[in-house]
């Protein structure tokens, strides 16, 4: 038989291991749902498919800020990239020159390698060419990605110009 004593002794550590086997099943828990989630997770990231950053169909990045000092026989130049998946790629301008007298300014579009031909003075050949005159103009430039600069020049004028508009590269891209 066994005396009070031995079993108040014994209750100390049957708590004890009680208490142990609870924190480690809860943490046993704890993992078990941490892993499980993780899994879920990478399983639905695999599912699911990948948009670009650019979902929207339509893009649209500025070339220019308004307004413009064109000085006689100094060209201004306007660096672009046409990014990569346009399905088309267009040049939108909206300018106010009816202020301004004199002939209107030149716009010129080159693509790279027409452009360092140009600043050579070598014959080339530019994407557009043409006037700069009031309202809207819309210049479509091949879907493909590429480096282009846009040139405004004042034409045959001796006066200063000031240019109020802006351009803008618009980009439409297929559906995702």
């Amino acid at each position: 038989m066994l005396a009070s004593t031995d079993v108040a002794k014994d209750l100390p550590q049957q708590e004890k291991r009680i208490r142990q086997l609870l924190i480690g099943l809860v943490l046993l828990g704890v993992v078990a749902w941490l892993a499980w989630s993780a899994l879920q997770r990478r399983e639905r990231s695999a599912n699911t498919p990948i948009r670009s950053v650019a979902s929207n169909p339509i893009e649209t990045l500025p070339v220019t800020s308004a307004p413009m000092a064109l000085k006689p026989r100094v060209p201004i130049v306007f660096g672009f990239v046409v990014p990569p998946g346009c399905k088309s790629a267009v040049l939108e301008s909206r300018f106010d020159d009816s202020a301004d007298q004199g002939p209107p300014a030149q716009i010129t579009v080159f693509d790279e390698a027409a452009y360092a031909a140009w600043k050579g003075r070598q014959a080339t050949h530019a994407a557009y060419t043409g006037k700069l005159r009031t309202g809207i103009l819309d210049v479509a430039l091949p879907p493909y990605q590429a480096r282009y600069f846009l040139v405004f020049t004042d034409g045959s004028s001796s006066l200063p110009k000031a240019l109020r508009g802006q351009v803008q590269l618009r980009c439409t891209r297929s559906e995702p």
